[in-house]
């Protein structure tokens, strides 16, 4: 069994139905093949999400499902694909945690863990608590 020791979350910030065609994101990297529910959410490589993630690479954690990151990651925020997701703005998003391990985004960006979790920035807040 393999304990989690440290998660990275955050909100969804603001949710929008686009049409098919449309892009999403800076450079337009993401053309939309179908209509989506796109959302922001507050975290970015200023914050420690690589920017390797983007474009459908990598993915977060809303209420139950895996939602794909779209377009390019920003400095301060990225969009995810909310299609299908019951999910509201404030609802909680997982980056890594119980349901997608620091060793798992490690894995996807051909890395090791210690470099996921001190890429995590000294903007982001941290909660510290003991069992």
């Amino acid at each position: 069994i393999i304990n989690n020791v440290s998660t990275l979350k955050t909100t969804i910030l603001q949710k929008r139905e686009v049409p098919a065609g449309h892009s999403v994101g800076y450079s337009r990297r993401t053309i939309l093949e179908k209509d989506s529910v796109i959302a922001a959410i507050p975290i970015g490589y200023a914050d420690g999400l690589d920017r390797h993630l983007g474009n459908r690479n990598g993915k977060v954690w809303v209420n139950g499902k895996f939602a794909p990151i779209v377009g390019n990651v920003c400095m301060d925020v990225c969009m995810i694909d909310l299609t299908g997701i019951d999910a509201q703005e404030g609802d909680v998003v997982e980056v890594f945690g119980p349901h997608q391990s620091i060793t798992e985004l490690a894995d996807k960006l051909g890395t090791i863990p210690y470099e996921i979790l001190t890429s995590v920035s000294r903007r982001v807040k941290r909660v510290y608590y003991k069992e």
